[in-house]
Order: C-alpha cells, then structure tokens, then sequence
C-alpha cells in the first residue's frame, strides 16, 4: 500500500482482506480468492487489481474470470510457474480479452525476464577466435535473515524442498549446497531450488537453459533447511500450512531479536550469463542493502503504472496476458531500481 501511494497518488487504493473483521489503516473490503459471492462487491468500481495473496497453492481461475469479465486489469506476485500458467490458461479462454493480465509480476519470474533483456554480450568472439553466445543463465537470489517473515512467504519457501527436481543429474532441491563470491567479494550460500521461468527460455530467438539456487546471508539457516529437506516431502500442504501458521509466532521472535544481531537485512539478485561453456560472459547483480522485501511488490506497482497510463512499450495499449518483461525494458528497470536506491553492478567478462 504503501508503494502504491507514493508511485500513483492520484490512485484510490482500496485492500482486500480474506478476513471480514479485519481492520486496517485504509478503506478495506472483504473479498477471498476462493469465494465467489465475495466478488461482487469486493471488485465494485475496482480499475486494477494487484492480488498479493499467497502462498499462491489456490486455483486462480475464478478470480481471473471475474476481473476479465468485469474489465479489470489483473496483477499478482506470483512466483510458482503453475499457478502463473493457471492464469494464462484461463486468460486464453477469452478471444478478445478486454483488459491486460500480468502475472509473475515478481522477483521472479518478472523482475528477472527484465534484467535477462537487459544483456548486452548477445554475441562475442571466445578465446579460440570461434563465435560464443548465451547459452545458459545462472540466476541467484540470496535472502536477508533479519528481514521479517509471514505464513505464506514461510510455505511458500518449504513446500519444494526435498522434492525431486526431475533431473537425475541433480539432488532433490536444496539438498545441494554451494557457494558463491560475489561482484564485492562476499561469499553467499546456494541451495539448488526450483526455477519459476519456463526452461529453457527463449533468448534472441534460441533456446538458453535456466538455473536457480537461493539462500540466505546466515550460513547456519542454509544447512538447516537442507536437513529439513528430508523431512518436508512426506507432509501434506494442509500440515505443512498449519505448522507454518504455529511455529511463526516463536520463529518470528527468535529471528526478529537473533538475526537482527547476527544476520541482515541485505538481498542480492545476480544473474550469470555463460556461453556454451558454461564459462561467464557477463552478470548482472542487484543489492538492496535495505528494504529487499520491497522489490517483490514495486515490480507490480511499476505494471499498475504503465496500465494506468496507458503507456506499455510504444504507447499502445497491450491486451491479455503478458510478462512484466513486455510492458518494462531492461534498461528501464535497471534505471528505476536505481532511482529507489537499489545497487546495480554490471560485469563484462573477456
């Protein structure tokens, strides 16, 4: 809300709350993704909807028919590759979509479509004097411990460790930990996790292979979630959710008072990009030494931006589903993360 207030403040903003006694510092309605009678008046009068509900397990399939038929631009922060498909799947029902539908417009996969055009090593000349392209992209997203946690962001995080990562080159996911130096020198640790981009991507008009690991600054935090990883694939979501939903009040108190001693609050993105060696050709990385947890949701008010001015790319109005890649360049996300006070450092390797 608040991002939204600074970025649009000419904007009405109105929440939504699942919880109908909920009370909040703004005009706030009742409406639940999951229940229909709520839409009717909980999306009265509503221009954009931005849905930041997670963990996103839920069907959006009614929420998503219902902004297309009462023609409203639809925005989520969506991070799971089936739920973004579910959307598209149901956007494509409609020939003529009246309205424009950005999901994913997240960390990732938005954010990352943006900076992946944002490359400019497209072609270079390797060291045997042969021509070398992009052929793969490694991508990193390292975690402040001392940032604040909720249920769904808890959930969202545990439900795919241990899942097999349907490669039998690679351990389930986050059972395979390494390391990374970064542009500045410091040493973060990854846990291989699954990647919510459609892999491979299309790049210039080829096929480049994806890689995702995450982690957070706290190396301890790291080792524990791996050892979890072999515990957590034998609950079901309901468990996984109710434990989520017990453990985060004293979870909450330890990180809040332990991790603002020892851990921060920093994040990092860095994306490699690597020829068909695998060998660096060049990497972008973003540090927000403060206020990470913002990035997620300023990529979705950036998209509420463009529909509300009618100013997507050429300044032609896009309709139907697209990526935040389509309505944001590269080079203008990387201008507008600077302008909040975000780090980018950018690296071409000979």
């Amino acid at each position: 809300m608040r991002l939204l207030q600074a970025h649009i403040p000419d904007a009405t903003i109105i929440g939504g709350n699942r919880h109908p006694s909920a009370t909040a510092a703004i005009p706030t309605r009742h409406i639940n993704h999951s229940d229909e009678t709520t839409f009717t008046s909980g999306l009265a009068g509503i221009n954009i909807l931005i849905h930041a509900a997670g963990p996103f397990q839920h069907d959006p399939a009614p929420l998503v028919r219902a902004c297309i038929e009462r023609r409203i631009h639809y925005i989520d922060i969506a991070e799971s590759l089936e739920f973004i498909n579910q959307v598209r799947a149901t956007a494509a029902i409609f020939t003529d979509c009246p309205i424009t539908l950005v999901p994913g417009c997240s960390t990732v996969p938005g954010l990352v479509n943006c900076l992946i055009n944002s490359f400019t090593q497209i072609q270079l000349i390797n060291h045997s004097g042969g021509l070398s392209r992009i052929a793969h992209i490694d991508i990193r997203l390292n975690l402040g411990s001392a940032n604040p946690l909720s249920t769904g962001l808890l959930f969202s995080l545990l439900r795919p460790l241990g899942q097999p990562s349907g490669s039998a080159e690679r351990k389930p996911w986050f059972r395979q930990l390494s390391t990374f130096t970064h542009m500045d020198g410091r040493i973060r640790q990854y846990g291989n996790y699954p990647v919510p981009l459609s892999n491979p991507i299309v790049f210039h008009n080829r096929s480049v292979g994806i890689s995702f690991a995450t982690g957070f600054d706290f190396m301890a935090i790291n080792v524990l979630l791996s050892l979890t990883s072999f515990i957590l694939p034998h609950l079901s979501d309901r468990i996984l959710y109710t434990l989520c939903q017990l453990i985060l009040p004293p979870v909450n108190l330890i990180w809040g008072n332990l991790f603002k001693l020892i851990g921060s609050a920093e994040g990092r993105l860095t994306l490699v990009a690597c020829d068909l060696a695998h060998l660096p050709v060049e990497q972008i990385e973003l540090k927000a030494t403060a206020n990470g947890l913002d990035i997620p949701a300023i990529t979705a008010v950036w998209a509420a931006q463009k529909i509300v001015t009618h100013d997507p790319l050429s300044g032609s109005s896009i309709r139907g589903c697209v990526g935040l890649e389509q309505l944001i360049s590269g080079n203008e996300v990387i201008q507008r993360l600077t302008q909040e006070g975000y780090i980018i450092s950018r690296k071409i390797y000979e």
